[in-house]
């Protein structure tokens, strides 16, 4: 550290040696704090007598950033009724003050101003020659704090940054998150170009990324593509997690410069990549910005992992989309609070599945393959529609629509439940054309594949319910649907009296050309009233 005033006289032959010493011993107490890895506190309590004793001075008082980077103020020696850290502040130099002398200046790290030193003198030391030689050996003593601070604050600062951005990252929405502590990082160390690339949680073979510069959002998968990053998605696909042959060099359009990157491993598999960040510079990083980067990586990772675990949970309900809306809204837990709404209720059950199990199959592992294969693809036109799949009982599906958001009236949750019927109807006879099932409807005697439908519009309390949180409703018209859906025939369509009246009020033109049969009064078991229903013709 330089003294920011001119030292205008020179040193003595004995002076030199007097500083050479005080430089050595402060060195040695410096070093040794250094090896024992004191704290500020320790160190200065080691080496601030000694520093009084070696310069001759009255008291000492030192103010800088501590390791929580609070400004903190250290002293030896009688300073009087005034506080030394305000005696130490601007200016600086040597003034006289009551019966002594005071020296000081600032203390700065990397050139970055973080407190100042000063030493207390009984006397009068105002003179030329004895400013100077005072001044000398107080910049002595903070040329060699200088080592000591740099290395604190720099640890200090390192770790408050990756608390900044750890804090950023627990964002309930994980994009926000990221974009906050990739401006965080960029605001003190250079990122000209950053990148982060990371597996879908529930379609791992797709690639979502986002692109940074100067800390800025520039490119995201869903609503602003980079074309040089689709193309290489395109191209490499999820392999480019994995690659290490300069694919993404060109990411940020240059020819020229550094690209580094660091891999996101799961905690869970230990060699599974969640993802990946891409550094570019055209001056390369520093070891202080490759740490940060690799500890911002390492809470990332955990934040990824977290974020999948809850996109994973969620997939189970609902579509791709509407869980990326809900994620998008930090407080998207009130969507999945049980709550009180109408809601459009679908059981979709396959005709005859108790004797196609028994009789048409050859082993459990073949009836799971084919439920597998028809549930998922019904599950998707719920979802299609705008439904949330609730459970699935047996070879019965459950649909709900209107959740999550209950945004749709009572006529468009009503007609969402029935095309999704139609949807469901259409594709299940549809299987009947294959020659595998043509050969299993014969050994069974069943004239095709069909599937008995109920439909309902109730009143329900739905969310997320028991200990493994899935989302589910109950209520009374819960349990009238399914026992529609049991009076249901082959192909056959029914709905309550209330989803009817609600598409009597639809202008849409499929719904309008429906044909339905009368209105039906049936008594079923556990049920007080006569369910009243229409059948699909």
């Amino acid at each position: 550290m330089k003294a920011s005033y001119a030292l205008p006289a020179e040193p003595s032959l004995e002076e030199l040696r007097s500083l050479r010493h005080l430089h050595r011993t402060v060195d040695e107490l410096l070093e040794e704090s250094l090896k024992l890895r004191e704290s500020l506190d320790q160190t200065f309590e080691r080496c601030l007598p000694r520093i009084v004793e070696l310069t001759g001075a009255r008291a000492i008082a030192l103010t800088t950033r501590n390791e929580e980077l609070a400004e903190q103020t250290w002293m030896e020696g009688p300073w009087g009724e005034r506080h030394p850290s305000l005696l130490i502040q601007e200016p600086n130099g040597v003034r006289r003050l009551e019966d002594g002398t005071l020296v000081s200046q600032a203390l700065d790290v990397v050139g970055t101003r973080v407190g100042a030193i000063g030493l207390l003198f009984a006397g009068d030391h105002t003179d030329a020659v004895e400013s100077a030689r005072l001044a000398r050996m107080l910049e002595t003593v903070a040329e060699l704090l200088d080592t000591v601070l740099c290395l604190v604050h720099t640890a200090s600062e390192k770790h408050q940054l990756v608390l900044q951005c750890n804090q950023h990252l627990s964002n309930p929405v994980f994009e926000v998150g990221m974009d906050q502590a990739v401006l965080a990082l960029a605001q003190r160390v250079r990122l000209p170009g950053f990148a982060l690339l990371y597996r879908d949680a529930v379609r791992p073979q797709v690639l979502h990324y986002r692109t940074w510069r100067h800390g800025h959002l520039e490119y995201e998968s869903t609503e602003r593509p980079g074309p040089h990053l689709e193309r290489l998605i395109q191209k490499h696909g999820s392999e480019l997690l994995h690659r290490v042959d300069g694919s993404l060099r060109q990411l940020f359009g240059q020819a020229r410069g550094r690209t580094s990157e660091v891999v996101l491993i799961s905690g869970a598999s230990g060699n599974e990549h969640l993802g990946k960040l891409v550094l570019w510079s055209d001056e390369g990083f520093s070891s202080y910005t490759m740490e940060i980067v690799r500890l911002l990586a390492s809470g990332l990772s955990q934040r990824l992992l977290d974020y999948n675990r809850e996109r994973i949970h969620l997939s189970q309900f609902f579509r791709s989309s509407t869980i990326d809306e809900l994620l998008r809204d930090p407080a998207y837990a009130q969507y999945l609070r049980p709550q009180d709404q109408e809601v459009g209720i679908l059981f979709a059950d396959i005709n005859g599945f108790t004797r196609i199990c028994e009789q048409g199959f050859d082993s459990p592992k073949s009836i799971g393959r084919f439920v597998d294969e028809w549930s998922a693809r019904v599950v998707d036109s719920i979802w299609e529609c705008g439904g949330v799949f609730d459970k699935m009982v047996g070879d019965c599906v459950i649909g709900l629509f209107g959740p999550p958001f209950f945004e749709t009236s009572r006529v468009q949750r009503a007609e969402a439940v029935m095309r999704a019927a139609l949807e469901i109807q259409k594709y299940t006879a549809s299987l009947s054309a294959r020659e595998e099932v043509m050969e299993l409807c014969k050994r069974v005697a069943l004239p095709g594949l069909g599937v008995a439908i109920g439909v309902n519009l109730a009143h329900t309390n739905c969310g997320l319910f028991g200990p493994n949180r899935q989302y589910t409703a109950f209520s009374t018209g819960m349990n009238q649907t399914a026992r529609l859906q049991a009076l249901g025939g082959f192909r056959e369509t029914l709905l309550m009296e209330s989803a009817r009246e609600a598409l009597s009020l639809s202008q849409e033109p499929w719904v309008q050309a429906l044909n339905f049969g009368p209105l039906t009064e049936t008594p079923v078991k556990n049920v007080g009233q006569p369910l009243r229903y229409f059948k699909l013709t």
